[in-house]
């Protein structure tokens, strides 16, 4: 091709490419972070230790979004250079569900429609694989980046308000009272907790987190004392503390604790309606455990609008309130490749109807009178 006919005009830029995020582009990725337009949810934090290993988890890109073992990260690039990034996981084990956890785009680009085209890329590859439905929490204060979901198919489901307590290691303080209330989950409370979930959650959200009854498998915790117990739970980083009714065999109110790393706990709460005045003692309980741990740490909670006085709850346990985002979701729709599959078939084996009854009205010839 001669130079006077390339594509390309002196001056003007080229291409933007979307591609997965490799190993060496992780000192650009890291920097990208940094410009992230809101505050972002504590579990949703992307550490840089954390982006580098995805950043080598490259080769699961090639595979179907069913195979991936590690959140799924996608960065635009132009002349090497990159300028948004997107990172992804899947909510559960249907893999139906992704949530997008970040989307940045250097704000010297902002304005050329990066964002939308990291979204169509996302939206057009999982969507492609199976995937029924996006999520996301956007804060109330982003209001260019709720415009930008908004544009998308993305809607409101929930709002979402997070706390935060930061507090001191207390190993003498005692717990014996509540101790008899909750228990730590066992695998045989598997079925009961994915139960509890369902009746916990609104239909709209329970339809579009997809939970399955494996995304609540438990290991098996030996029931030791004290400190034995403490560092084999934290060697899970993750653990559901439960409330059981014995009679009706059916589980109150359960909350999973995770552990980012050590002092950074994560607890997130169902509330089975009916029990709605266990939350309380819950949230008390797990606060009390955590700080047995014998480190000063910090404990977040996401509180819900539909789950009732949690908020206030949470604030009477001296936690601070540090943003409110707006949880949206989308629904993605496949367009079928051939019409014709979705024709009806005319030859269905339905019964032969009777003839039915029909009672016509009586007519009645007018008699000649006789006089």
């Amino acid at each position: 091709m001669r130079r006077e006919d390339h594509p390309f005009k002196p001056g003007e830029r080229s291409l933007i490419k979307i591609e997965p995020l490799f190993a060496t582009d992780y000192a650009q990725a890291r920097a990208l972070l940094r410009f992230d337009p809101e505050p972002t949810p504590v579990e949703h934090d992307c550490s840089s230790r954390a982006l580098f290993f995805r950043g080598l988890a490259f080769w699961q890109h090639w595979l179907p979004c069913q195979l991936h073992i590690a959140p799924s990260v996608y960065v635009a690039k132009e002349d090497g250079v990159l300028l948004g990034i997107i990172v992804l996981r899947s909510i559960g084990k249907t893999k139906l569900c992704w949530q997008i956890d970040h989307l940045i785009v250097h704000p010297h680009h902002r304005g050329r429609g990066i964002a939308q085209e990291l979204l169509r890329y996302a939206f057009a590859l999982f969507g492609s694989q199976g995937a029924s439905h996006f999520i996301t929490e956007v804060s109330d204060l982003n209001s260019a980046g709720l415009q930008l979901y908004g544009s998308c198919g993305f809607r409101r489901c929930a709002k979402v308000t997070h706390y935060e307590l930061e507090f001191e290691p207390e190993p003498d303080l005692p717990t014996e009272p509540q101790r008899q209330k909750f228990r730590l989950a066992q695998p045989s409370d598997r079925q009961m907790l994915f139960q509890l979930h369902q009746e916990a959650l609104p239909a709209d959200i329970r339809l579009v987190m997809n939970y399955c009854a494996e995304d609540f498998a438990v290991s098996e915790f030996r029931l030791e004392r004290s400190e034995a117990l403490r560092r084999r739970v934290m060697r899970k980083l993750g653990w559901y503390v439960i409330a059981e009714d014995v009679e009706r065999r059916v589980l109150t109110c359960a909350a999973k604790v995770y552990a980012h790393e050590p002092g950074d706990y994560h607890l997130e709460l169902a509330i089975h309606p009916g029990w709605a005045d266990l939350a309380h003692d819950m949230v008390g309980y797990c606060i009390a455990e955590l700080k047995k741990m014998g480190d000063p740490g910090r404990v977040s909670v996401k509180a819900f609008d539909y789950q009732g006085n949690l908020a206030q709850i949470l604030t009477a346990h001296e936690m601070t309130r540090v943003g409110e985002f707006c949880f949206l979701a989308r629904e993605h729709w496949v367009r079928a490749k051939n019409a014709s599959k979705l024709k009806l078939d005319r030859q269905l084996g339905l019964p032969s109807l009777p003839n039915p009854a029909v009672n016509l009205p009586r007519i009645f010839k007018e008699r000649p009178r006789y006089e």
